[in-house]
């Protein structure tokens, strides 16, 4: 998996100490009934999960979320109005983007970072989306980020709206941070996408006048095998007091 730069994910540091404990007091681990072998590797495995939850750290998978190489490179854009990147008083780094959709009628412009992980990223696997925005919307005009899990050869198999409409500060000068969890669809052969709109309305005088910048997408894998093997040594110790 190309975007892994550290071990798996493991369940958390409190499910390995239960057992240790368990094991120091003559409990699960000193079971005559399981052979030394597997309560080694039981012992082994735990350990190591305990290990790498302590490890592990979030891997930000977004291409140019910053927007710093001046341009949109790494974004699909879908442009109605203006879209631009520049110097627009950004929260890191140099720069911002803008997107102004105002005067268009009802319309949607927007920017995505698509198909992100396509072929790595699994089916549960926690992410958080984060940005920065601020601009100004009236009279019908409101602020969308959405996140779908796609298909391999099309469909998406999760959709999400993130928060519902997002509302800037009422100074159009001052950034508001967004922070959003969730976890990847049940199919995510063609990767993840998280688009970001300005939306107008039919309504005539309809202002969808926004800036991002800062946009983070977090990944972090599903437990797999050390944590179905931890639960299974739990099942099976349990079962054998019994």
């Amino acid at each position: 998996m190309p975007y892994l730069i550290a071990e798996r994910i493991s369940p958390p540091v409190n499910t390995g100490h239960s057992v240790v404990h368990r094991a120091e007091s003559g409990g699960l681990l000193n079971q005559p009934t399981i052979p030394d072998s597997m309560k080694n590797n039981c012992l082994i495995t735990i350990l190591l999960t305990a290990a790498s939850a302590t490890q592990l750290q979030a891997v930000n998978v977004a291409v140019n979320g910053g927007f710093e190489t001046g341009d949109f490179t790494g974004w699909t854009q879908f442009p109605s109005g203006i879209q631009i990147v520049g110097a627009f008083s950004p929260t890191e780094g140099n720069f911002a983007v803008n997107i102004d959709n105002s005067g268009n009628g009802a319309a949607n412009s927007i920017i995505k970072q698509s198909n992100l992980l396509a072929g790595s990223i699994n089916p549960g696997d926690a992410i958080s989306v984060s940005f920065d925005m601020r601009g100004t919307t009236a009279v019908g005009g409101i602020v969308f980020a959405e996140f779908f899990s796609e298909i391999d050869g099309g469909g998406i198999s999760k959709s999400e709206i993130l928060g519902g409409p997002l509302f800037a500060d009422a100074d159009p000068n001052i950034w508001t941070s967004f922070s959003f969890n969730t976890t990847a669809g049940p199919d995510v052969s063609g990767g993840i996408t998280l688009q970001l709109g300005a939306v107008t309305g039919a309504a005539e005088g309809s202002v969808a006048n926004v800036f991002y910048d800062n946009v983070k997408i977090d990944v972090v894998p599903e437990p797999a095998s050390l944590g179905l093997f931890a639960l299974s040594c739990l099942l099976f110790g349990a079962r054998r007091r019994r």
